[in-house]
């Protein structure tokens, strides 16, 4: 699924968070850094700009392909592999990252007890979590076949955050936002299904008429947003910072 999709196309747009949880972090030269279902491996390289010593690793090895396509991707170790089973020693690293990444694993306990299982004591911890119902999220349950995955959700509540990892990590939690823009309702539609994973996934199980009803929903769900004859919808998520106990 993670492959499938021209995922560039969002992960470019999300620059700004990615700039924010490196800021935060503050890698420092020399320092051990994991961004986990690093994607197009924009915290990776950001981390390594910085003189991090960065690892990046997905479940996607076409996703990994244009990662190390990118400038500066020589300075940075890149490897497929699973965030609920980390290729990596206990305490492998001191700091580390997932920005909208990890929150997508199926298994939540898997995943929140391995980013714990390779942070060294005194590591920190940068997560961004989109909030639950975020975008046409409800819209898009509707039309899905079969169960859709509740992981996402559950990385954007404060107190699941806080069952998963607060044993493992001091915590301290925030509130972000992220602005979806487009030239037009249509233009949005086309982004997002062209780009999202899941989303084009989705739409690939629908018949003709399940698509064209989506679309029509889609749009008109995207029209609410436009301001100044443009689409402006802003997405809300939690900034997740910690401390390895």
């Amino acid at each position: 699924m993670w492959g499938g999709a021209d995922y560039e196309r969002l992960a470019s747009r999300f620059a700004p968070v990615h700039d924010d949880l490196v800021r935060r972090l503050g890698p420092e030269p020399g320092e051990r850094w994991l961004d986990v279902a690093t994607g197009t491996g924009e915290v990776a390289l950001r981390a390594a700009r910085a003189g991090a010593d960065a690892t990046g690793v997905d479940i996607s090895a076409e996703l990994l392909e244009l990662a190390r396509r990118k400038p500066g991707a020589d300075a940075v170790r890149w490897d497929v592999g699973d965030a609920q089973a980390l290729p990596y020693a206990d305490a492998s690293f001191d700091v580390v990252a997932s920005c909208f990444g990890v929150i997508f694993a199926p298994d939540v306990e898997a995943a929140a007890r391995e980013l714990a299982r390779v942070c060294a004591p005194g590591g920190r911890l940068g997560l961004a979590c989109w909030r639950p119902d975020q975008g046409p999220h409800a819209l898009c349950q509707r039309f899905a076949r079969g169960e859709v995955p509740a992981g996402p959700d559950e990385w954007g509540r404060d107190e699941r955050v806080r069952e998963l990892l607060g044993d493992a990590f001091e915590l301290g939690l925030e509130e972000g936002a992220w602005h979806m823009t487009a030239e037009s309702p249509e233009a949005a539609f086309e982004l997002m299904t062209s780009g999202a994973p899941p989303l084009k996934a989705m739409i690939s199980t629908l018949d003709p008429e399940g698509a064209a009803a989506f679309r029509a929903e889609m749009l008109d769900y995207w029209r609410g947003f436009v301001r100044d004859e443009a689409v402006d919808e802003p997405r809300e998520y939690l900034i997740v910072i910690g401390r390895r106990r």
